[in-house]
């Protein structure tokens, strides 16, 4: 609780020196400096085993509290990996960095491979549950336990699940290119900066954060074609995920994938209190098979904001495929989606005081855009751009709003004229039952239609029982049912053609963030703004 009535307004400027500037961790003395070839033999020929070479340079570095690792440029394999052999265990580990305080790692931009040419086998199961575990994983090349002050950067891991098979009815196991874990209650690891580093077709997750600590941040990283997740979370807190990419998670080929499959998965795992404050800032996430991006009701204070986002089909699949945000005081911005955002799910109900807020986002969807339903989760959904794409479903509705703790104001909801040409006249949004509904522009785009043989009504949004109903504007011919609104006005053909205009609604096809595209929705969210303060 912030207590200072001065500390508030300096709080926006704080957060954009923190994430704009590149972070490093704080060395307080002087440190050794390791060579992974010179001090421990490895060899960067893609085909020597190098396990032993960085599992030394770990003991070392861990025994010493630090220091600093220097990887020369190159490609290192890793063939030993964690397995069991009759009834011995295989003495093979993760490269594990314990009890460290101020260590670099400092890659060189060079490549490890760990060798993941192996079947994950049926070999235990834990009583009561159907499925199995393997023994077979491969080696975590940087895992951290206890450690504080510690970069990692520029290098790329390999984890070659593409390379994997397994049976039927095993689940995943540990194996993750970058492990921050603290493994029980008196480790904490805390300020730990990863810095442009790759980890790709890994079995589990690209990165895995649990910690009991703070101030992790992952910065300019891309994770791709991990069978689980790109990165979970599923404690710690203040964590900061900028300027990375999150791709194809769960397309590994023959060995197929883990649920979830999310591009970032923020489950707390560990109770109350024990994940909390992540913020996701300048993002890509495409294609990932599950959501893009999911938080659970158990997690509290993220923060999704200026992010490119797009599901499998680049706008026409459920929301289930692309945002869903259940965590507790957290927010969606500045975004540009071609996907959905689910607000709300049967295992994840919320009834509380804690607000969820979707605001300034331009939504491309050619299914329901976002989907509120009758669950009852405050939500205030504001000054966002939802723009249908062509050739959308067309037994759906879009929006989908039916809750009565949803506040749904100032939006601008684009209909394609695909939509009402092939089903006319009939309701394509609903906003039912919601708590607050104001100054709403609803319009169609893409209407090439003769005006003759246009209909009066293309379309109609269920209004009914909303609480407290505002002005809702429409464009001429584009008129709903009469009865639906007792405020209602038509903008003129005028304003509707310089709304239109901007390029963003036809923008149907993109690939990365556009800030050009943000700054018109600036622009058109400031003239509706004008024509709804010019109706009162």
């Amino acid at each position: 609780m912030i207590k200072n009535a001065a500390v508030p307004a300096l709080l926006p400027f704080v957060l954009l020196l923190f994430i704009c500037c590149k972070q490093q961790p704080v060395f307080s003395q002087k440190i050794k400096v390791y060579d992974l070839v010179k001090d421990f033999n490895a060899v960067p020929d893609d085909k020597t085993d190098n396990y032993q070479a960085f599992a030394k340079a770990a003991e070392t570095l861990s025994r010493a509290g630090g220091g600093q690792l220097n990887i020369p440029e190159g490609k290192y394999y890793i063939a030993a990996y964690k397995a069991k052999d009759g009834d011995k265990v295989l003495q093979v580990t993760d490269i594990t960095f314990a009890n460290c305080k101020n260590l670099t790692i400092n890659g060189n931009n060079s490549t490890i491979r760990v060798n993941g040419k192996f079947t994950r086998t049926k070999d235990y199961q834990l009583k009561g549950l159907s499925y199995h575990y393997s023994y077979n994983n491969t080696v975590c090349p940087f895992k951290f336990t206890n450690c504080k002050n510690v970069l990692l950067k520029d290098v790329t891991l390999y984890g070659e699940v593409d390379k994997m098979r397994k049976e039927d009815g095993v689940v995943e196991g540990q194996s993750y290119g970058v492990s921050i874990n603290d493994a029980t209650d008196t480790d904490e690891s805390s300020h730990i900066v990863l810095q442009n580093i790759t980890a790709h077709h890994f079995a589990a997750d690209g990165f895995l954060i649990q910690s009991n600590g703070k101030d992790i941040v992952m910065d300019s990283c891309r994770l791709y074609n991990n069978a689980r997740q790109g990165l979970s979370i599923v404690k710690g807190k203040q964590i900061k995920i900028l300027n990375s990419v999150f791709d194809s998670t769960a397309n590994t080929g023959a060995y197929g994938w883990h649920a979830p499959g999310a591009g970032i998965d923020i489950e707390n795992e560990f109770g109350p209190g024990k994940l909390s404050d992540v913020v996701i800032k300048n993002c890509t996430f495409r294609h990932n098979k599950g959501f893009q991006i999911v938080t659970t009701m158990a997690s509290d204070r993220v923060l999704i904001d200026s992010c490119f986002i797009a599901d499998l089909s680049s706008g026409y699949a459920d929301a289930l495929n692309g945002i869903g945000m259940y965590s507790l005081h957290s927010t969606i911005s500045n975004s540009i989606l071609f996907a959905g955002i689910q607000v709300d799910l049967s295992d994840q109900i919320y009834r509380g005081e804690a607000v969820q807020e979707i605001k300034n986002n331009i939504i491309y969807s050619g299914n329901r855009g976002i989907v509120s339903a009758d669950f009852a989760r405050p939500v205030n959904i504001t000054g966002n751009i939802l723009v249908m794409l062509p050739n959308p479903k067309l037994d759906t509705y879009f929006p989908y709003i039916q809750n009565h703790n949803a506040v749904f104001n100032d939006n601008i909801i684009v209909v394609h004229a695909d939509r009402v040409k092939k089903d006319p006249n009939q309701v394509t949004a609903l906003m039912q039952n919601c708590k607050e509904a104001k100054n709403n522009f609803w319009l169609v785009n893409g209407y090439d239609m003769p005006v003759e043989k246009q209909k009066d009504y293309f379309f109609m949004p269920a209004v009914n029982n909303v609480k407290n109903i505002g002005t809702q504007f429409f464009m001429d011919r584009a008129v709903v049912a009469r009865s639906s609104f007792k405020e209602k006005k038509i903008i003129t053909a005028a304003q509707v053609n310089k709304i239109l205009s901007y390029k963003l609604f036809t923008a149907y096809k993109q690939s990365a963030y556009n800030k050009n595209y943000m700054a018109e929705a600036t622009a058109v969210c400031k003239y509706t703004g004008q024509i709804a303060a010019a109706a009162k």
